[in-house]
């Protein structure tokens, strides 16, 4: 992997990180909102990973008409979404990195807010501590035009949820919002393939051997549209219809809740700390780990946010298999 130039820390504020794939139809302007940001972060690192709608040509036509501001990693081979991410970040050598979708409007103060945040956290606990910020979206129709929601409303998540146990099993972090230090980076990094999302990964490790800070006004605008990776995807019929179909085809998969157990697993083992007792709990036979379940301290028994979702989620461990 080619790492950018080397450049003294001191002129390295913030870097924004910013992965591309085929999202030629809204780059331009995400790009432009964040050079117009009140505070200009010093360099855009992009790397595109094998866009086949013209993003590689708006790239190229961008970079000239910013220079050495918006700098593009090689991309040889399609790495997908998270392990993208990752290269970016490990490519960035700046004490504070932002990171950003290509299909998002920052709003002017965005970097503003989130380092005033970041720093004053980095008082309280220190500048070696890994730390996060993160902050609300407001939520906009793929033609700019705003819904009147923000993303933590129309999710209904609580966002001061950031203890690892909550964090193990539900991510109230959205990655596109978020700043970071350098010690959340030199501890999160590489991002493993069992990582669900970088942003879940991130704040597992900000959250265990650091702290977060939540800024609840948003910073940008969040558009919903067809090619989101995730998006805002809300709470309503389809959704719970969609995940007991997709539990009584397969209920040895688990979903969403099994890969967030074997993402809590894959952090225990790289870090020697347990996130949560389920990954332990899911290996033994259902009978035995609903007598586990009961003996567990109040505050170690799994929950969601809101009562529909610790029942699906209890549902679900009582019917998967181990």
């Amino acid at each position: 992997m080619a790492l950018l130039p080397q450049v003294g820390l001191g002129a390295l504020v913030i870097e924004v990180v910013l992965p591309t794939y085929n999202g030629a139809a809204y780059l331009k302007e995400q790009v432009d909102s964040i050079h117009r940001q009140t505070l200009r972060p010093q360099r855009l690192l992009v790397r595109d990973d094998g866009s086949s709608d013209g993003t590689q040509a708006l790239l190229a036509e961008l970079q000239q008409h910013y220079g050495s501001w918006l700098h593009q990693l090689p991309a040889e081979e399609n790495l997908g979404c998270s392990a993208n991410v990752s290269r970016l970040l490990e490519a960035s050598r700046a004490p504070y990195v932002a990171l950003a979708d290509q299909d998002d409007i920052w709003l002017p103060e965005k970097l503003a807010e989130s380092l005033a945040l970041l720093q004053r956290l980095e008082q309280h606990h220190g500048v070696h501590r890994p730390l996060l910020v993160h902050s609300d979206l407001e939520l906009m129709a793929a033609d700019g035009c705003p819904l009147g929601s923000t993303y933590m409303q129309h999710q209904r998540l609580d966002p001061g949820c950031t203890a690892p146990e909550a964090l193990a099993l539900t991510n109230v972090v959205t990655g596109c919002t978020v700043l970071v230090n350098r010690a959340l980076l030199d501890q999160a990094l590489p991002i493993p393939p069992e990582a669900l999302m970088h942003d879940w990964w991130l704040a597992l490790v900000a959250s265990r051997f650091g702290a977060i800070g939540w800024l609840p006004q948003p910073t940008m605008l969040y558009r919903q549209h067809g090619g989101n990776v995730l998006g805002a995807q809300g709470l309503g019929l389809a959704y719970w219809m969609t995940r007991l179909r997709n539990l009584l085809v397969d209920p040895a998969a688990g979903g969403h809740t099994r890969a967030a157990l074997q993402q809590a697993a894959c952090f225990e083992q790289r870090y020697g700390q347990a996130l949560s007792p389920l990954p332990a709990l899911m290996q033994v036979t259902r009978r035995r780990r609903w007598l586990a379940l009961c003996r567990l301290p109040a505050h170690q028994r799994p929950w969601k946010h809101g009562p529909l979702r610790t029942l699906g989620l209890y549902g679900l461990l009582a019917w998967m298999p181990r």
